[in-house]
């Protein structure tokens, strides 16, 4: 205690001098809140007024830069993101020969053909991710997306706007579907694996708010839910020309023997079908001599045997509904095709523009690379009816067919050959094998599909005059270099280097077009030189074809100077609104389009014959398409 006491009373030990500092500091910084009380607490409540004075403009700025800067990823925040994974690979198969001949290599994505079936609803954005397990460089291209908001890197075509993508290499696409609807196809583009199976759909559900057309086609209220129905069950095919060589192997024997492009073994809806041989009543098409395939005895076709197959068909069940719905889609690449229904008709309520005032067909005709979409009544006794599938070819009599199945109590004997029978009402089919519509029957062009609601096509500014041609190569001894704008566009193009990133515009020259600013109206006055109709797509947005005409020459500047020279084919007011459109054989054709988006487009053939050897690209300019 007593050392307690003078060692807490002395000041002159160490110790007692160290708690003599503690104390001075303690009562220093004791002290200082008790003389400046009132200023730290008026420290921070100048702070606190001066915050809230300037929050309002500041935040308000970042707000306005945030909007301005981020609006993508605002808006998508607001929207759907659906992802898929493809991988683009290579399976031995064999599809129609079901005596085990000719199994052949074909493209597959996730191991299937066609491709899987991409689903989005009308405003979703959809990233596709692809990976390229193949041997050789490959794109995927998305027809009818316009790429307004992502950018047209995005359009998948290869020496386009985008690079090949590299074996194991990777791309992911991102689209928004605002303003897109109904079903299209995706496919390689950058070879040929289009023609080899690396092809699919893709279906966007269109929104609830879109004007639709069936009042037009329903006579009651029920009715019209009962197709209201049938749109949330729309079953799609898919049409494709099959030959049991690959499209590489085909052009390799094209230039080394000068064997024509012109003949398929089959046509198959979603890769099922099987092999029909020429019809015994038709030994002639068009005057010249058929072989035992179909195809016509001509230069670069000797003849060859054919050999009947037994593989299934695709089925389409109706579930017992009233009415269904079907999107179908040529992706052939070089038979368009008439396609019935044994006993139905079919409405006619969209193309791959939009829907379309309706109109009731018996026949349909379906071009490379088009769809359409048709609601049919289900009015039939139970029973199996064929879908019937003609080519409309000059050289080859080619014919496939799928099966409409309505519940029946008798079903096909389990494990034996599908068999195609004859209309159940004893009609006679409104599609014969040579490809003509039976006199009974109707049909109806697709350039008088006018768009539903009412779209005219806005005034054109600017027109382009292309003439198809052909000449032969001067390297390869068998070939026939088609083109469309002066000069042939190989497809090796499509591994150098894209247009889309081209910074000197003044090197451009034909077939390239630049020059075309953002908002101008293109007119496309197409000149066919060619015996031969030739199937038109453009990647993008679709094109009004304001007229066509066979066996003609179109001789004036521009659509104003027809118009006033009396011009009658030319239609300004309901013209059909489509991404495909034929140009009749020696004739000519009138395309529009608004120029709406920044990028580069495609205008090419959906023929393989004319595509593999020549395109027409437009490019524009830094505010061009």
């Amino acid at each position: 205690m007593a050392r307690a006491r003078l060692m807490d009373g002395g000041r002159d030990t160490d110790d007692a001098k160290q708690l003599h500092g503690a104390k001075a500091l303690i009562n220093f910084t004791g002290q200082m809140p008790c003389r400046s009380r009132w200023s730290i607490p008026g420290v921070f409540f100048i702070m606190f007024v001066l915050s809230w004075w300037l929050h309002w403009p500041i935040t308000n700025s970042v707000k306005t830069l945030l909007r301005k800067g981020n609006k993508c990823d605002r808006e998508t925040a607001d929207q759907v993101v659906r992802r898929y994974n493809l991988t683009i690979g290579a399976r031995w198969m064999n599809l129609v020969f079901t005596d085990g001949g000719y199994w052949r290599g074909i493209f597959v994505c996730n191991g299937e053909s066609p491709c899987p079936t991409l689903f989005a609803e009308e405003g979703d954005i959809v990233e596709l991710n692809v990976h390229n397990d193949l041997f050789a460089q490959v794109s995927i291209h998305w027809s009818g997306m316009n790429h307004r908001r992502f950018g047209f890197y995005n359009d998948g075509t290869g020496g386009l706007n985008q690079y090949g993508i590299l074996q194991r290499g990777n791309f992911t696409h991102r689209y928004d579907t605002t303003g897109h609807w109904g079903l299209n196809w995706y496919a390689d583009h950058t070879g040929t694996g289009i023609m080899d199976g690396a092809h699919g759909v893709a279906y966007i559900a269109p929104s609830p708010s879109r004007p639709r057309p069936y009042r037009q086609i329903a006579t009651s209220p029920t009715e019209l839910v009962l197709i209201q129905e049938a749109e949330r069950n729309a079953q799609h095919l898919l049409v494709w020309n099959y030959y049991r060589r690959d499209a590489g192997w085909r052009v390799l024997e094209m230039r080394s023997e000068g064997t024509n492009l012109n003949c398929y073994d089959s046509i198959l809806v979603n890769s099922k079908g099987r092999r029909h041989c020429r019809h015994l009543e038709y030994s002639h098409l068009g005057g010249k001599r058929l072989d035992e395939s179909g195809c016509a005895i001509e230069a670069g076709n000797e003849g060859v045997q054919c050999s009947p197959t037994e593989a299934d068909y695709e089925i389409i069940e109706t579930h017992g509904k009233p009415w269904i719905m079907l999107n179908i889609l040529n992706i052939g690449f070089e038979h368009a095709v008439q396609f019935a229904i044994d006993d139905h008709q079919m409405w006619i309520v969209a193309n791959d523009g939009g829907f379309v005032d309706p109109k009731l067909v018996d026949v349909l005709y379906l071009t490379n690379g088009a769809r359409y979409t048709v609601v049919v009544k289900l009015d039939r006794e139970g029973a199996d009816y064929a879908m019937r599938l003609v080519s409309t070819s000059t050289h080859q009599n080619l014919h496939g067919y799928a099966i409409l199945r309505y519940p029946a109590l008798r079903y096909p004997q389990h494990g034996a050959p599908m068999s195609i029978q004859n209309p159940q009402s004893g009609s006679p089919p409104c599609v014969n094998p040579d490809g003509s519509i039976h006199a009974s029957c109707n049909t109806t062009a697709p350039s008088t599909l006018a768009p539903h609601p009412p779209s005219p096509p806005p005034p054109a500014n600017k027109t382009l005059h292309f003439r198809i041609g052909h000449q032969p190569s001067r390297y390869e001894e068998h070939v026939t270099e088609y083109y469309l704008n002066q000069k042939p566009y190989q497809l090796f193009h499509a591994q150098m280097s894209p247009l889309l990133f081209l910074n000197n515009l003044t090197a451009i020259e034909p077939p390239i077009v630049g020059d075309l600013p953002w908002g101008t109206t293109v007119d496309v006055i197409v000149h066919n030189s060619i015996d031969d109709t030739m199937p038109l797509y453009k990647h993008g947005d679709p094109m009004f074809l304001l007229g066509s005409k066979a066996n003609a020459s179109w001789e004036w500047d521009t659509v104003q100077d027809a118009i006033a020279a009396g011009m009658e084919e030319l239609d300004l007011k309901k013209p059909s609104l489509q991404l495909v459109h034929d140009v009749p054989p020696l004739g000519w054709a009138v395309l529009r389009w608004k120029i709406q988006v920044k990028g580069a487009t495609m205008l090419h053939s959906n023929k393989f014959k004319y595509y593999a050897v020549s395109v027409s690209i437009l490019v524009p300019n830094c505010n061009g398409i």
